[in-house]
């Protein structure tokens, strides 16, 4: 049961970085678009994104299998 829920926190933690992520990403096409710079960081971001989006959806997966939903 304890472990459930440091899931679920982990999960929330895991879609706010995303959010975050998907903040920065915004920023980063903005700049780059403007010059060349921003673009190593703009793959760095896009690569994070991708590893947490599959930390989340492995996360969702086991609570869906302990029968919590995970929304």
């Amino acid at each position: 049961m304890e472990r459930l829920k440091l899931l679920q926190k982990r999960l929330h933690v895991v879609k706010k970085q995303k959010e975050l992520l998907m903040l920065e990403e915004a920023k980063l096409i903005r700049v780059a678009r403007q010059k060349k710079a921003a673009v190593k960081e703009l793959a760095k971001v896009k690569k994070e994104k991708v590893s947490l989006a599959l930390e989340e959806a492995k996360l969702v997966r086991v609570l869906k299998q302990n029968g919590y939903p995970a929304v």
